[in-house]
């Protein structure tokens, strides 16, 4: 068991947007830009490849959650269509916003932690 401990502290670390090694310096220079090195310890956190995992993970995620609510809310028949959907457009929009950097950040953690496995 001590070996999962490792690994649940640079996942939750990632999820704060922190570095996986440090837990001080930022993961991010944008909203989703990944830093090229921590500020606080210099761990190269730029050269882990992320790539495609946190966007399709983020619609997994959220895609039945959104596409029920759409279908909910296009069945009732007290808000109009023309108001209800644009809402949840921008509803979706704000969701992926704030999980895809949360979601990269897990990712970023999980493959820092499989690499210093790797060199161990």
């Amino acid at each position: 068991m001590p070996s999962s401990r490792p690994m649940l502290t640079a996942i939750l670390r990632g999820l704060r947007g922190r570095c996986p090694a440090c837990g001080e310096g930022r993961l991010f220079e944008g909203l989703i830009k990944q830093a090229p090195v921590c500020t606080h310890c210099g761990e190269p956190t730029g050269e882990i490849p992320a790539d495609d995992g946190p966007p399709w993970f983020t619609v997994l995620i959220l895609g039945p959650f959104l596409a029920a609510i759409t279908f909910l809310v296009s069945m009732t028949p007290s808000v109009p269509l023309w108001l209800a959907l644009p809402i949840l457009g921008i509803g979706a929009i704000g969701a992926v916003l704030l999980m895809l950097p949360r979601v990269k950040g897990v990712f970023i953690g999980i493959l820092w932690r499989l690499q210093k496995n790797n060199q161990t």
